[in-house]
């Protein structure tokens, strides 16, 4: 058998000899005929070998009769294209190129070598020579599907972002094959995201869901669109739809744990804890993250006790229970079971590391800060004190420190240590984080002792930091009255209420102002804080005298 079939391999090799060394030899015949003879004869024959050679995919072939025949007669435009397509498909892009703008100068309007010169410079990746070309082949045949889709695709990688969907939009309007408009679509949905047209995206996801309803990707991407675009409640509602065809379990858990993630989003607790208790049975999910997620949703839901137990089974089934342990520690705070919370971090403080042993003191810091202002609020100043400078012990330079015990200095009319703790708080306070209520307790201090000078600083000091502050605005509103300057104080009042339409001190004072000027508008401010505190006596009192005056 093998070898029959080497016979018929050297018997093919001989006859395709044979075919040259006969067409060749017309060629060469052609030398001593007149031209017009050589034209008639070798045009017709070269032509049809060519064709066949290049149909058979024998591109050497092509090469070697087209080249010979090209010496002799170079103006030859459909010899030269075919040379042109045999070293494309021989994947000779170089020459191929070079065929075709000789083509091209003679006959510029050749769309078929426009083509294959596109597909040249497609493969040697100048890609906007390409899309020249396509272009003008294009114009030729806007009804080439291929052409259209290779159009789009070279638009597309070269980042033309709109052209590439209108020519994806093009092509879509001529396609009939399912499969091939849900592809389109899919691309179509990408570049409308891309270029932030959503509504385009989204039409272009339901069309290829329209084709395939339970398409996973597609879902997943259209949830992920609603999710960029803040639509939770349709993201849910897609994400629920799901449910009801996935089966792969990398794919469910992608679904419950985004549903969890949306929930929380929405602050809907109770139907996170639902999700994520389904969640617990998904192979491959984080058994102990997700009860740990339960326990922080209870927490936030007021469960404070469901949330604890589960957290103090986690901190037990832990090896090291770190961050379990202050979740735990935090949960107890909020309680208000200092106590317990100060025991978690000190059995913490026995096995941490130095990272670690920085991170519970600071916690420990904050905790003793809780604790002194619970003892504040019921007026504990002693114990509220102690627990400070316990706090002292674990971060000295914790500015919060210092502005609780100047809180406490001022609830108890001590103003010269309110300003020496506060001046203190200021220094510690290195990023400027807290400087708005530091300064607006110091000019309250300053205004208590009457320096006014001291406390005009203070509240300047203040709106540097914080222009819009409601309640600084509203206390440089008071200096300016007291001073008489009725413009300035009528501007700081209108900018305190504008920027907290709640505080009612600033639309009474203003609404003090007015009865010399607007008798009008300050009757609707004071009609306005009784509205918000109807137990406001001096608002009562202010207008049952303007009712009493208008009278008489």
């Amino acid at each position: 058998m093998t070898d029959t079939n080497l016979i018929i391999i050297i018997i093919a090799f001989v006859v395709a000899i044979v075919a040259i060394y006969i067409l060749y030899s017309i060629i060469l015949y052609q030398g001593s005929s007149s031209k017009g003879d050589e034209l008639q004869l070798s045009t017709k024959n070269i032509l049809e070998q060519v064709q066949v050679l290049f149909n058979k995919r024998e591109y050497s072939l092509v090469q070697l009769l087209a080249t010979k025949y090209l010496d002799r007669v170079p103006g030859h435009i459909e010899v030269r294209v075919y040379l042109a397509k045999a070293y494309y498909e021989d994947r000779k892009y170089n020459q191929a190129i070079k065929q075709c703008l000789i083509i091209l100068k003679k006959k510029s309007s050749n769309v078929e070598t426009h083509q294959v010169l596109g597909n040249c410079y497609i493969k040697k990746q100048a890609l906007n020579k390409a899309i020249r070309e396509y272009e003008f082949v294009y114009e030729h045949k806007k009804n080439d599907k291929e052409v259209i889709r290779t159009l789009a695709e070279l638009y597309r990688d070269t980042e033309q972002l709109y052209s590439a969907i209108s020519a994806y939009e093009a092509l879509a309007d001529m396609l009939e094959l399912d499969e091939e408009v849900a592809d389109v679509q899919s691309i179509l949905a990408e570049l409308n995201e891309e270029a932030h047209d959503y509504p385009a995206a989204f039409e272009a996801y339901k069309i290829r869901l329209g084709i395939y309803p339970n398409d996973i990707i597609t879902n997943r991407k259209l949830v992920e669109l609603y999710i960029k675009i803040k639509n939770y409640p349709i993201a849910i509602e897609t994400l629920l739809y799901m449910l009801t065809f996935v089966t792969e379990p990398k794919v469910l858990l992608w679904v419950y744990e985004t549903l969890v993630a949306l929930y929380v989003e929405s602050e809907e607790y109770d139907k996170a804890i639902e999700y994520s208790e389904k969640l617990l049975d998904i192979q491959g999910s984080d058994k102990f993250k997700v009860r740990n997620d339960i326990a922080t949703f209870n927490i936030k839901l007021n469960r404070t006790e469901e949330g604890v137990a589960i957290l103090e089974d986690l901190a037990m089934l832990s090896q090291n229970g770190f961050d379990v342990t202050l979740e735990l520690a935090d949960a107890y705070i909020l309680r208000k079971e200092y106590d317990k919370a100060l025991e978690r971090y000190m059995i913490l403080l026995d096995k941490a590391t130095q990272r670690e042993a920085k991170t519970v003191n600071l916690q420990i810091c904050d905790l003793y800060i809780k604790w002194a202002i619970d003892y504040s609020d019921q007026k504990k100043y002693e114990e509220s004190a102690e627990m400070l400078k316990n706090a002292i012990q674990y971060n000295a330079i914790n500015p919060e420190i210092y502005y609780n015990f100047a809180k406490n200095f001022f609830a108890q009319k001590n103003y010269t240590s309110t300003i020496e703790s506060l001046n203190k708080a200021i220094e510690y306070d290195k990023q400027k984080e807290y400087f708005a209520k530091y300064l607006l307790l110091l000019s309250e201090a300053q205004h208590q002792l009457g320096h006014f000078f001291e406390e005009k600083k203070a509240l300047t000091d203040l709106l540097k930091v914080d222009e819009k502050n409601p309640y600084g605005l509203y206390r440089v509103g008071l200096m300016y009255a007291a001073q008489h300057d009725v413009k300035n104080a009528e501007e700081s009042f209108k900018k305190a209420i504008m920027y907290d339409s709640d505080l009612i001190q600033a639309k009474y004072n203003l609404a003090l102002l007015y009865e010399n000027n607007n008798r009008d508008k300050a009757k609707e401010l004071y009609i306005e804080v009784l509205e918000q505190d109807p137990s406001f006596e001096e608002a009562k009192n202010a207008l049952a005298d303007m009712a009493s005056s208008d009278y008489y």
